[in-house]
């Protein structure tokens, strides 16, 4: 049996940039994976607006994602943002996060 970490189950409060019109919002990261990551909000996003935002990581570091919504939910409300790129370093430090979380899978 091999077990793989997938995403990790979070909640970590982030201040994303919308980049088409230049909006801060408040919001909450509730699951990662190194593709992308879910998130609550209560303001409406359109589907394909670029946001940025950066990740606090244990040391004082920090992660930087550009991404898009990919896709909206009802119950909870939030949305799919899909990760556009990264570098090797931030795809390796994203990827000890997630192996860091409690939340496994089994394969």
């Amino acid at each position: 049996m091999i077990v793989r970490k997938i995403r990790a189950y979070v909640e970590i409060p982030v201040s994303p940039t919308d980049l088409k019109h230049s909006v801060r919002y408040a919001m909450t990261i509730t699951n990662i994976s190194l593709s992308g990551c879910f998130v609550k909000l209560d303001q409406g996003l359109e589907l394909g607006t670029p946001l940025s935002f950066s990740l606090p990581l244990q040391g004082g570091e920090t992660l930087h994602f550009w991404g898009s919504v990919a896709r909206q939910q009802d119950a909870p409300h939030g949305y799919g943002i899909i990760f556009n790129a990264m570098t090797e370093e931030e795809r390796r430090e994203l990827a000890l996060l997630i192996a860091d979380s409690h939340e496994v899978m089994d394969l």
